[in-house]
């Protein structure tokens, strides 16, 4: 099945665990190395250093489509640091929020 057609099929209502799923076996390998974690490290911080700057932007413009671009890129990686590193960005979060309301109780 074609990438195009793949891509049709992840919706607004599909859970974050889909689309960790749909990235581990459809993004392209090549631009998000799985077996060098450092290269992934590298390419997230870029990514953030990158996002900031359109954030600058954006503010100054109220343009933010550059911006939603850059996000995109950061959750990307993120998600591919996740496959390859085996943790569920769905679970993380939950295990996260649980403990941080732990805390205020």
């Amino acid at each position: 099945m074609q990438k195009e057609n793949i891509l049709k099929q992840l919706s607004r209502d599909d859970s974050l665990d889909i689309i960790q799923k749909y990235v581990l076996k459809h993004v392209n390998i090549e631009e998000y190395d799985k077996k060098d974690i450092s290269s992934e490290m590298f390419r997230l911080f870029f990514y953030v250093i990158e996002l900031g700057k359109e954030i600058r932007i954006s503010l100054k413009t109220e343009n933010t489509s550059n911006s939603k671009s850059k996000i995109a890129d950061v959750f990307l990686v993120l998600i591919s640091i996740c496959n390859n590193l085996e943790i569920n960005l769905f679970d993380a979060f939950l295990e996260k929020e649980q403990n941080r309301d732990l805390k205020l109780a």
